[in-house]
């Protein structure tokens, strides 16, 4: 190992608890999405980059959800990676499913605690640190890092990472690098589409003593609903070498473990889910609206327009439904496997910690599909994806530094092997 790197890793160490108390901190700061009001921990993240002695910009086509950029130009020619994470975080939910503060940031059993820590803020505070070193020795580093710390992704990143890639050139970069939970086992190439519909059942209602005069809104909703469902048995037509990737064993092995049992069938397929149904005002009431929430999950090799062909073809059935036509969203994506930094990745993993990730393409969506509609690679390590948006979401403080040491190390080894 070089003497740079040595020293990274040495300044990792002695950092760990500065590291550890930011990464506390911003658990502790309310991000959550909705509301998805980022200003206060936008403000958080800004103070660490002015008192590291890092130039950033604000770019805000929502006031409430800042984006922030910073550039590092590095000492000669060479390439362009990007540093991508998000400050918004899910809800809460029911606090008293929590066994402790879910704004605590409290460290419980060698963890640190709280709404966000795996999604993703630990992925967040890898990708500031590992600029923050980067940009400490940018005159020993060839090309130029980009960080992108963005807003409004788990709202569909219309206003966040959507709006950069589109708006702002500068971000594209030849590469980027992802903090989003992972797993250990697993370094993500790819990763399934997503798109969500709002249906509404719109019926003239009346009392439930005479469903003679109307039909029921929500039983219209259960039955439609039984309909979207059915369209899980609609087959991708899966490219070969991603199918053969899902066939190997160590990836099936590594996916389970990281993911959870099953995760490789349900990466392979496609997926619906009705987050959202509410309707009827009253129980003698028979309910005249009804408005359906779905999220489908498409997987490599079925298009988002056969989906919604399918899903056109079963509202013609049911003249009492309606739904707006979404806005365009990206369909399924994946880089290239044997893209350099997916081996320089794995490769950084392994030293730092003892497990060689396997590349996969996997289920939950992220930021990184805006580069790669782009045709930018993009790569994602984290940590595991354990009780992510679930009570009692937590990250052990030993896979957290794990998480900064591999980042900093790979966008190093990308900068200077170039």
């Amino acid at each position: 190992m070089s003497d740079a790197r040595d020293a990274l890793l040495r300044r990792v160490d002695a950092e760990r608890e500065r590291l550890v108390r930011f990464f506390q901190d911003f658990v502790r700061i309310d991000t959550s999405n909705p509301p998805g009001d980022t200003r206060v921990g936008a403000t958080f993240i800004r103070r660490f980059l002015d008192a590291n002695g890092i130039a950033h910009r604000v770019i805000a086509p929502q006031e409430t959800m800042p984006n922030i950029v910073a550039t590092i130009e590095g000492a000669a020619p060479g390439p362009h990676l990007v540093l991508n994470g998000h400050i918004d975080v899910f809800p809460v939910g029911d606090v008293a499913r929590w066994s402790h503060d879910p704004l605590s940031g409290d460290i419980v059993e060698d963890c640190v605690f709280g709404r966000g820590s795996v999604d993703m803020k630990c992925g967040t505070t890898a990708s500031l640190f590992a600029f923050a070193y980067l940009h400490a020795i940018r005159d020993r580093l060839k090309g130029r890092v980009t960080l992108t710390i963005v807003s409004d992704e788990e709202t569909g990143g219309r206003w966040g990472s959507g709006y950069l890639v589109e708006n702002h050139p500068e971000v594209l970069g030849d590469c980027v690098l992802n903090g989003e939970p992972s797993s250990r086992y697993t370094v993500r190439f790819g990763e399934k589409g997503i798109f969500w519909l709002r249906f509404r059942v719109k019926t003239p209602g009346a009392h439930a003593a005479y469903p003679h005069l109307s039909a029921s809104a929500t039983r219209i909703a259960a039955r439609f609903v039984l309909e979207l469902e059915k369209l899980e048995e609609l087959r991708p037509e899966t490219p070969p070498a991603i199918a053969r990737m899902f066939a190997r064993a160590d990836v099936r092995e590594a996916m389970e473990r990281g993911l959870g049992r099953g995760a490789v069938e349900t990466a392979g397929r496609f997926c619906v889910n009705i987050g959202v149904l509410q309707g009827g005002v009253k129980v003698n009431m028979l309910p005249g609206d009804c408005v359906i929430e779905a999220d489908f999950r498409l997987p490599v090799g079925l298009s988002r327009a056969r989906v919604l062909e399918e899903i056109r073809a079963i509202v013609s059935r049911f003249p009492e439904v309606t739904f707006d036509e979404p806005p365009e969203t990206i369909d399924a994506t994946a880089s290239d496997p044997d893209h350099p930094m997916l081996r320089i990745i794995q490769d950084n993993a392994e030293r730092v910690a003892g497990v060689r990730p396997v590349p996969v393409v996997t289920l939950g969506g992220t930021d990184c599909r805006f580069w790669r509609a782009k045709g930018v690679p993009a790569f994602v390590y984290g940590c595991l994806p354990d009780r992510m948006g679930a009570p009692d979401e937590r990250v052990p403080v030993a896979e957290f530094l794990d998480v900064v040491r591999v980042h900093t190390l790979s966008a190093y080894d990308f900068l200077v092997r170039a």
